[in-house]
């Protein structure tokens, strides 16, 4: 299994960012990998979306746990490996934890980890930063 995360401590509430992870259609405001994504039906466990990476093909991913104000992960299903994003807030004394965490597994997992993982990984601190920007910006 391949893996990466990123943690970045911010001052904005936990509220706001719930807000904004929660608003699919509006991904690719804050994450500049994304062209398009559309959820379908409620932000909670069990639900599913559309996405679009920039370059790449449309993907089905499912919301398979979601604790609101706290995480949530989703699952993408690629031939013959597994996409797991999970993010979370902590909070700690010094300040809300916002972690973008990135599991890929399987048979292809290496495979997907080159093309997919490591760019990805590359570009979490500024993903973060662009979320808590807009999450800032939407209070």
């Amino acid at each position: 299994m391949w893996s990466a995360e990123h943690t970045v401590v911010t001052d904005v509430s936990k509220e706001a960012l719930w807000k904004t992870w929660a608003d699919v259609e509006n991904w690719k405001v804050w994450d500049e990998s994304v062209e398009w994504s559309h959820l379908k039906g409620a932000f909670k466990t069990g639900a599913s979306y559309a996405l679009k990476p920039k370059g790449g093909l449309a993907v089905t991913s499912t919301i398979v746990n979601c604790e609101p104000l706290k995480q949530f992960s989703c699952t993408t299903q690629l031939p013959l490996a597994k996409l797991e994003f999970i993010h979370e807030l902590r909070e700690e004394q010094a300040g809300l934890h916002v972690t973008h965490r990135l599991l890929i597994s399987g048979f292809l997992g290496f495979f997907f980890a080159q093309i997919i993982g490591k760019g990805t990984a590359r570009d979490f601190p500024k993903t973060i930063g662009n979320l808590i920007r807009t999450a800032k910006e939407s209070k």
